[in-house]
């Protein structure tokens, strides 16, 4: 899933919003966007059985909802005149939260949020739809192909062992990409599994099929993106590695750079996988190593002394990074919302942002782009704000929340009470709640559902 895709918007107008939207059409816009997909579809080979022209696309500008090729628009959506199959919702229709695939009216949809980067090439741009496009193909075609949230978190990210062997399998997958002799590809490739081997023994087994899961789905899809963006020679991975926390960030990465390699080594991987072969990557790459006792690869002790220092600074940096997140988040300025879930009736996510949340505590987790919460006393969302949650149970989020805390709002949130519900809202917030008790103290709203 890529978030926050790129793309150069026109200034805001006055214009309402369907005219906004063929106002973007006529000097390019989302409509050049798509087009763009569809060419490089035409004349790329992406992955076997994936046509990113068939699946629906749904993409907010900032301003519309555009809905394209999709076989039953839901009934808010308006077709548009100057555009055949095109529909259009005034507004962020809800089911765009992020770059990401959804269902829309029953169907798979690849939906994307557009903002503002004159870096980014309409080549480039398109891209990243396909990058979307290919999970709905994934969630149709290969659901299995896919990590239990979960894990995250509750993965050991302060093991600094672990850390430092990630380290290092890092630096021999890279070395694999960027050498030329075969041979040699091949004792870096293997160096880099048996250090992937020796770290998943002394982590959770949950942890590590996370891992895999995720270069399956994200590191698939980064593969594709690449191959759409023409830039399919290199993985990107850096040399050394991801901060200690992005697991999931790294995985985009490692799964394309085994692809890479899996190209080289295993030129059939993807027909045997499109069969159903249930392996991991790093297993099928395994199995496709040829064995050479005559090449012989090495990390240097330098290295190796390196890369433990830094894992043993960076377990406690994040630790340190936790707290202060957790404390500057509480000490901001501004109006303040908590919301206490009654007793034996948490709140439970519906929607989160997997890479924009940190835990910062035993049970409590930091959301700084997404999140909605619901259960039978109502529904909250919060979209570009930080949010707190705290875990009513053993894991801090998926046995529900006992507690979300929102702070830094500028302004006084609106409460309305209305024929038993009562609906709050503030930017970039809104609640929808029944029999909920509020107490106000000072700029802070006490909610008690």
């Amino acid at each position: 899933m890529r978030l926050l895709l790129c793309l150069v918007l026109l200034a805001h107008t006055s214009l309402p919003p369907f005219a906004v939207a063929q106002k973007t059409g006529r000097v390019g816009g989302v409509y050049a966007l798509v087009a763009e997909v569809d060419r490089i579809a035409a004349r790329t080979t992406l992955w076997a059985g994936f046509d990113p022209r068939r699946v629906p696309l749904e993409i907010f500008n900032g301003h519309t909802t555009l809905l394209f090729r999709h076989p039953s628009p839901p009934p808010e959506f308006i077709s548009l005149s100057s555009r055949q199959g095109v529909y259009a919702f005034p507004g962020r229709h809800e089911s765009v939260t992020a770059n990401a695939p959804a269902k829309l009216g029953g169907v798979w949809t690849a939906t994307a949020m557009l903002t503002p980067d004159r870096k980014s090439t309409l080549r480039e741009q398109a891209a990243l739809v396909i990058h979307e496009a290919f999970h709905v193909f994934q969630r149709e075609r290969h659901p299995d192909w896919s990590a239990n949230e979960v894990e995250l978190f509750v993965y050991p990210f302060e093991d600094a062992d672990a850390l430092r062997l990630r380290r290092l399998e890092t630096l021999a997958l890279v070395r694999a990409e960027t050498v030329r002799e075969k041979g040699l590809a091949s004792c870096w490739a293997a160096s880099a599994l048996k250090l992937r081997r020796e770290r998943y023994a002394r982590m959770p087994a949950g942890s590590a099929a996370y891992e895999r899961g995720t270069e399956l789905n994200e590191g698939l899809a980064s593969y594709v993106e690449a191959i759409a963006a023409g830039r399919s020679k290199r993985s990107g991975l850096p040399p050394d590695d991801y901060a200690a926390g992005e697991v999931r960030q790294r995985a985009y990465a490692t799964g394309r750079a085994l692809a890479l390699l899996l190209d080289r080594f295993d030129p059939d991987w993807k027909r045997r996988l499109e069969a159903g072969d249930k392996r991991p990557l790093d297993e099928t790459l395994e199995a496709s190593l040829p064995v050479s006792k005559d090449v012989r690869c090495e990390i240097a002790p330098s290295d190796v002394r390196d890369a433990g220092a830094r894992a043993r600074l960076d377990a406690l940096a994040l630790l340190a990074k936790r707290v202060a997140l957790k404390r500057d988040f509480l000490a901001q300025p501004g109006w303040k919302i908590e919301l206490v879930a009654g007793d034996g009736a948490p709140l439970f996510p519906q929607v989160f942002d997997p890479l924009n949340v940190e835990r910062v505590g035993a049970r409590e987790v930091m959301h700084t782009r997404y999140l909605k919460l619901g259960n039978g006393a109502g529904v909250i969302e919060i979209i570009n704000h930080a949010s707190l949650t705290e875990g009513a149970g053993e894991h801090p989020l998926f046995n529900g929340v006992r507690r979300l805390t929102v702070t830094g709002l500028t302004a006084e949130p609106i409460v309305v009470e209305s024929g038993g519900k009562t609906t709050i809202t503030a930017t970039d917030l809104k609640a929808e709640l029944r029999v909920a008790e509020i107490t106000r103290s000072g700029q802070t709203l006490l909610v008690r559902l």
